[in-house]
């Protein structure tokens, strides 16, 4: 994948902060309370033998992975990225946690963005060939 060059437009700029967010909160609240994320993960994995170690790795791998689709979305402009995010944000909020809304809201505003006008006309641009060197991020 070749990286897209050039400014970022807002919709994507907002996108990536709030899923960065939403992900860096969610990960830093498994780790204030590291005994409830443990439980969490014991009643959705029942089957493995969660101790405090396993938790954190577990925590650290979610946030890890979160940053997968962002790269290729503020990177590459990747459009199967997109609808990767929307799905499973859409699946996440339907399990909505009535006591924990601004992990959610986050990610709502994250999948938000990717559907305005300016990240159509992102994901639709083509790569430039490079010609000077490495690309340039803004």
């Amino acid at each position: 994948m070749t990286p897209i060059r050039g400014p970022r437009p807002l919709a994507i700029r907002v996108f990536a902060a709030a899923f960065l967010a939403a992900a860096l909160l969610r990960l830093v609240r498994g780790l204030e309370d590291l005994a409830l994320a443990e439980t969490v993960l014991a009643v959705h994995a029942p089957w493995f033998a969660w101790d405090r170690d396993w938790t954190i790795v577990a925590l650290s791998a979610e946030f890890t992975i979160a940053l997968i689709p962002l790269t290729w979305i503020y990177l590459f402009a990747a459009p199967f990225a997109r609808w990767l995010v929307l799905g499973f944000g859409a699946l996440r909020l339907v399990f909505l946690d009535p006591a924990a809304l601004a992990g959610p809201v986050l990610v709502a505003v994250a999948m938000a963005s990717l559907l305005t006008p300016q990240a159509a006309r992102w994901f639709a641009r083509q790569p430039e060939p490079e010609e000077d060197g490495p690309a340039v991020f803004e």
